[in-house]
């Protein structure tokens, strides 16, 4: 019993000083095998086996509804218009600079646009802007 309740108090500490879902499953399949130690080693381990998968499935589904957020930040962003104040050639890939909320931005843009153009933003892929030009008829 207390070989799994240490166990469990060690994924708990890792889970403690790491920045993200790596063992939290671990110590939940510690904790409840704790309450079997009247079965044989072998199914204990099965059931830690079995218990950790599924609070892995469990856990991580929800965490990921919970924690990924509802985009708010990316609604707020896409479809403003930005102007382009730089340009910069990083091998064959022109890379614009742009001023988004006050913020400084990297941007990039299938077709070429020249410092001083308006543009719109599409998306967000990491840390860029992905723009397209607007083409005023």
């Amino acid at each position: 019993m207390w070989t799994w309740f240490l166990i469990g108090v060690v994924f708990l500490g890792i889970e403690a000083i790491s920045f993200g879902l790596i063992s939290i499953w671990f110590a939940v399949g510690a904790f409840v095998a704790m309450f079997f130690t009247h079965l044989p080693i072998d199914f204990q381990f099965y059931i830690f086996i079995v218990v950790s998968g599924f609070s892995l499935l469990v856990i991580r589904k929800i965490a990921l509804l919970h924690l990924k957020g509802k985009g708010k930040e990316l609604d707020r962003i896409t479809k403003k218009k930005v102007k382009i104040e730089n340009l910069e050639l990083r091998g064959n890939e022109n890379i614009y600079i742009v001023r988004l909320d006050g913020k400084i931005w990297e941007a990039i843009c299938k077709e070429t646009l020249e410092i001083g153009e308006i543009a719109e933003v599409e998306k967000i892929v990491g840390n860029k802007l992905i723009l397209s030009k607007i083409i005023i008829e």
